[in-house]
């Protein structure tokens, strides 16, 4: 994906020569030039003084044939400082969408797949994360479920998890346990084998995550009790 001439864009100078200032363009991953002759109101010997490397930069995007030239004519004050403003009102949701991705451990090349889909789909990131707070489904897959609740209600989940151990000697022991178990209405199960089982719970209050998890484990342990079984409970 490349700028569009006339596009402003956040540059950040990697060198700065003589007659010319060499420019990284952020959003684009790409390099430009930025001709004194297109520095307006600049004498040619005060460009080290004027530029330094690292500085952020916006300029306008000139052409984008073999070389990607910039120029910095014409770009206002008011424009500047909205580009700049938007490009870190970008980054920071870069660096938010990333870190939600992580949580919910999404594979970070698919992280970056969807990040670019997104940008070329609704102009940039921010814009994107503001209408699926809207509403809008933006038809992500299902790894993204946990993120897409995030974003939508703003609040984190947290997950707590515990292995209970479930026995019984009756005849239809197995099918007592799968009973049992179906009392857990806010917990989830899994078979980790030797008649052990992980209960995961997710929840928004971590302080009560654990008491929770343990009402969702005694419920099981009740029921089985009460088939002439035994259930036993341990916080991992």
């Amino acid at each position: 994906m490349k700028p569009e001439k006339g596009e402003l864009v956040v540059g950040e100078i990697k060198e700065v020569h003589s007659n010319s200032v060499e420019v990284k363009i952020l959003e684009y991953e790409m390099k430009g030039l930025l001709n004194v002759s297109n520095i307006p109101g600049l004498w040619i010997r005060n460009i080290r003084k004027s530029f330094r490397k690292g500085q952020l930069i916006v300029c306008k995007i000139l052409k984008t044939d073999h070389t990607t030239e910039l120029s910095l004519k014409g770009v206002s004050k008011y424009h500047k400082e909205k580009k700049l403003k938007d490009y870190g009102k970008e980054r920071k949701m870069e660096r938010t969408f990333k870190k939600v991705a992580e949580e919910n451990k999404i594979k970070p090349k698919l992280v970056d797949e969807t990040i670019r889909n997104l940008k070329q789909e609704h102009g940039s990131l921010f814009n994107a994360i503001k209408k699926l707070r809207e509403g809008e489904d933006l038809g992500l897959g299902e790894e993204f479920k946990g993120l897409v609740e995030r974003f939508k209600t703003g609040e984190k989940e947290y997950e707590f998890k515990g292995t209970l151990e479930l026995h019984s000697e009756q005849g239809n022991g197995i099918e007592i346990i799968k009973n049992s178990l179906n009392e857990m209405k806010n917990a989830k199960a899994s078979y980790l084998g030797d008649s052990k089982f992980l209960i995961k719970l997710k929840t928004k209050n971590p302080k009560k995550g654990e008491k929770l998890l343990e009402e969702e484990a005694n419920k099981v342990i009740s029921k089985i009790k009460s088939e002439k079984g035994y259930g036993e409970f341990k916080i991992n």
